[in-house]
């Protein structure tokens, strides 16, 4: 059993071993991947703009996140990279601020209540919404 033991900590060591080498190219080629993302995000978000309203950039932004099917992390990124984009582009919807609250940099009670019921009233998951919706609420702020 001791060998056991001894085997699976050299194993470990190993690993732990290998991983650091590799680290500095591991974390190299994420941060490119990364940044090509939020590139391509950016650039989708720019052209939907184009197209559309404000209006038009929520509810896009929402299927997009709603609809993803990576990590939690990769879909509110590229979901709140394409969000911006699309809105500072876009044409703006009469009335989309007034119902929206003032932004706080720490979200206040209200604030936290307000998204939440924002995206129970739109049927959709809480990660993603409540993200472009603390997002519209920032955006707003900045049209004021």
């Amino acid at each position: 059993m001791r060998r056991f033991w001894l085997g699976l900590l050299l194993v470990i060591i190993v690993g732990v071993f290998y991983s650091w080498l590799n680290a500095p190219e591991w974390l190299a080629g994420w941060n490119e991947e990364h940044q090509q993302m939020v590139e391509q995000q950016r650039e989708a978000g720019i052209a939907t703009g184009r197209q559309t309203d404000q209006q038009g950039c929520v509810s896009e932004v929402l299927q997009r996140v709603e609809s993803c099917k990576e990590s939690e992390y990769r879909c509110t990124v590229s979901g709140g990279t394409f969000f911006k984009a699309c809105w500072e582009n876009s044409q703006p919807s009469p009335g989309i601020c007034n119902t929206t609250p003032p932004y706080h940099e720490a979200a206040t009670e209200d604030d936290k209540a307000w998204v939440k019921d924002r995206c129970t009233e739109l049927g959709l998951r809480a990660s993603g919404c409540r993200l472009i919706m603390r997002q519209q609420q920032q955006l707003c702020g900045t049209e004021q």
